[in-house]
């Protein structure tokens, strides 16, 4: 039986981790991270790649061994054109940032992870990233003719699959490994075209709700492909939302900061707001949601195969990293209000806001649209305006009694509109005869 005193030291033991021995510098930079059960319970295989694994953890998954294969090749293919020096500096630009790198990782699995293997793993997928970001943009500008024997770009198929694969969270790279490799390879004289966010840009562009826009600067840093993605999404939303100065002292202006989830599109039709989808223009951004005077302006919402897994990983990074907005969160919750039964999406493609690829059912894809907001205990404020807008508006009485009306007489038929018309009009008309002869009896 152990003293008091070796019972608290145990425990003061338990205190000290190995984060504590890192530099002041390397403090709080975990930015790369596992999606917790609570998010990824609803669909685990949105967070699983499903062509190439890239770093540590889904390393060595049997099922996608095949890449690791293209993966040597594509690195042979630089060493067998330039030589084996640009090797040895590729590894010893990341040996120089291995310590950063490896804390950029959430899971003390990697702390595990022995240096030489952790070094191959991060040149081999970095290098992999790049040469597969330059040849997709030579295939897209058809600057050279790419190899007949190149397994990638040979369908039409894996190249969309991988950069899906590049957006999961769990399947991340730090910004500053491909960075690194990239000014090495530039300096050893290869003919590169553009910086690496403008290279990183150009498939994610193939997704209809990025802006690549001129707000890419390449001084700015980013932490990681993802987080790329995020941020050139949140970069190009032009919707403020100015909170009242006294909301530190007004209770109630203290309510106006607070969530307020909105109805329906079907239930917001009773309450004769009307839906619009807002200028197809460059510089709209999908988060860019508007609404005044009973109407709803929404930027186009576009959903193929790659969509859910995308917002889920881009919801997961907000939850995992306090450093990030919510603004992604806050949208999948509006989305979630809106859309919840097939009339609410049925309205939204009627108006041409939502469209839905070929290649997805419908039903699983509305159950995805208000499954979003699931499990998220905060929305951000990016919103609230809206909310208290919308939810003024359908408070009136005179809209709230003509939307209970719509419902419970279902007015949008006019075989019951009129009906109610007669019953109302017939109603007066004895109310009025009732007056008359009250007044004529009392006279007699």
């Amino acid at each position: 039986m152990g003293s008091e005193r070796e019972i608290a030291a145990s425990i003061r033991d338990k205190f000290v981790r190995k984060d504590d021995q890192l530099p002041p510098s390397s403090q709080c930079r975990r930015c790369i991270f596992r999606v917790p059960h609570m998010l990824r319970r609803h669909n685990e295989k949105a967070f699983m790649p499903k062509v190439v694994s890239i770093g540590p953890f889904h390393h060595g998954n049997t099922q996608l061994q095949a890449m690791e294969n293209i993966k040597l090749l594509y690195l042979e293919h630089l060493v067998l054109g330039t030589g084996f020096d640009i090797l040895e500096s590729l590894v010893k630009a990341i040996q120089s940032i291995e310590w950063e790198c490896r804390h950029c990782y959430e899971d003390p699995v990697v702390d595990q992870i022995r240096f030489n293997e952790f070094i191959e793993m991060m040149v081999i997928d970095g290098h992999f990233i790049l040469e597969f970001l330059c040849r997709y943009l030579e295939k897209r500008k058809r600057i050279r003719v790419l190899d007949t024997d190149d397994q990638v770009f040979k369908t039409s198929w894996m190249p969309r699959k991988i950069v899906a694969d590049l957006l999961l969270l769990e399947n991340q790279l730090p910004w500053c490994v491909i960075d690194c490799l990239y000014n090495v390879m530039i300096s050893t004289g290869l003919d590169r075209f553009c910086t690496v966010a403008s290279l990183v840009a150009v498939p994610f562009s193939e997704y209809r709700m990025f802006k690549m826009g001129n707000q890419i600067s390449p001084a700015r840093t980013y932490k990681h492909l993802l987080d790329f993605f995020r941020a050139e999404l949140v970069g190009s939303c032009r919707t403020e939302w100015r909170a009242p100065l006294c909301a530190d002292c007004c209770k109630s202006c203290e309510e106006a900061l607070v969530w307020k989830p909105i109805p329906s599109v079907t239930e917001l039709l009773d309450f004769e707001v009307s839906f619009f989808p807002a200028p197809d223009q460059d510089e709209v951004s999908i988060l860019d949601v508007k609404f005044e005077d009973g109407k709803m302006k929404i930027p186009k919402i576009f959903i193929d195969e790659n969509t859910e897994s995308l917002f889920r990983n881009l919801i997961a990074l907000e939850h995992c990293d306090p450093s990030m907005g919510t603004q992604v969160t806050s949208y999948a919750a509006i989305l979630g209000c809106l859309v919840k039964s097939p009339a609410d999406a049925l309205h939204l493609k009627q108006k041409y806001i939502l469209h839905i690829g070929s290649s997805v059912h419908e039903d699983p894809a509305i159950s995805f649209l208000h499954s979003l907001r699931n499990d998220t205990s905060f929305h951000g404020p990016l919103y609230l305006e809206l909310c208290r807008d919308v939810n003024t508006f359908q408070s009136e009485p005179f809209r709230r009694y003509k939307a209970t009306l719509r419902r419970d007489y279902n007015l949008k038929d006019p075989t019951t509109f009129l009906t109610v018309v007669y019953g109302i009009a017939f109603s007066l008309f004895l109310g009025i005869l009732q007056t008359i002869f009250a007044i004529l009896s009392y006279f007699k």
